[in-house]
C-alpha cells in the first residue's frame, strides 16, 4: 500500500503534476486526489479542474502519478508492500 515516509499516512495522496485548481491557503493540493486501500487499490478519484485523459493516466498509473500526501504534504511515498 502506499504510504508517507513523513506522517504515516495510507490513504490519501495527491498528484504534483495537477496543480491546485484554485491555490489557497485552505484548498485542495492536487487538482487530483486519490483514496487507496490496504491492497494499493483506488478506490475513489477526486479531481478538479483534470482533463479526462489525466484522470485515465492517473487511475491506470497511480504509483507513478500519486507522488504527494495529502495529510503533511510529504513527497516521500513508498509504494512497496513491505515484503522483501
Amino acid at each position: 500500500m502506499p504510504k508517507c515516509k513523513n506522517c504515516g499516512n495510507s490513504y490519501s495522496f495527491g498528484s504534483s503534476a495537477a496543480p491546485p485548481a484554485v491555490p489557497t491557503a485552505n484548498g485542495p493540493l492536487s487538482g487530483i486526489i486519490g483514496q487507496f486501500d490496504q491492497q494499493s487499490q483506488m478506490v475513489s478519484m477526486n479531481s478538479w479542474g483534470v482533463s479526462k485523459n489525466m484522470r485515465r493516466q492517473a487511475a491506470a498509473n497511480p504509483q507513478q502519478f500519486f507522488d504527494t500526501c495529502t495529510k503533511c504534504g510529504g513527497q516521500m511515498i513508498d509504494w512497496s508492500d513491505g515484503r522483501e
